[in-house]
């Protein structure tokens, strides 16, 4: 066996990050079989846990908190997740809100509920980093669609 790793860094990189995403999926998939819709609250528990440290850190990083640099927060996000795989194909900006829509879901939900449930992190991101932004998810591959819509946008 060959000990010298002839991969490439961004060859590790998306090794790591896919098997990153399979174990957090199959954690989900036990939690949910395990606890039923008990499950899916924890599942929603620990990303708005989770979220609250990533907007602690993002604090730190933006210069300001408009529409803007928020959701260009949460795309950064996408973007490091998907590196090279081209996740999002568009991004639409509205004066009241910018829509992120995604080609395809990295953790290859069936579940709706699990989605909204992991997708608590960005909520948590958002409102944490401007109270008056929200953040949902509009269309979902989960529930049947296309493609997602990741909508950050202000509070009613």
């Amino acid at each position: 066996m060959n000990k010298e790793n002839t991969r490439t860094i961004e060859q590790v990189y998306r090794s790591a990050v896919s098997g990153l995403y399979a174990r957090l999926r199959s954690n989900y998939d036990f939690l949910y079989r395990k606890f039923g819709d008990e499950g899916i609250k924890l599942i929603e528990e620990m990303s708005r846990e989770y979220g609250l440290s990533v907007a602690e850190r993002a604090k730190s990083r933006l210069e300001n908190n408009n529409l803007e640099s928020v959701a260009g927060y949460l795309i950064r996000i996408f973007d490091t997740v998907a590196r090279g795989r081209d996740l999002i194909t568009t991004v639409e900006e509205r004066a009241d809100r910018i829509l992120i829509r995604v080609n395809r879901c990295p953790l290859d939900f069936d579940n709706p509920a699990m989605c909204r449930a992991h997708t608590t992190m960005e909520q948590t991101v958002v409102e944490q980093l401007n109270p008056k932004l929200t953040y949902r998810i509009g269309r979902s591959i989960p529930a049947g669609d296309a493609f997602c819509e990741h909508i950050v946008e202000f509070k009613e």
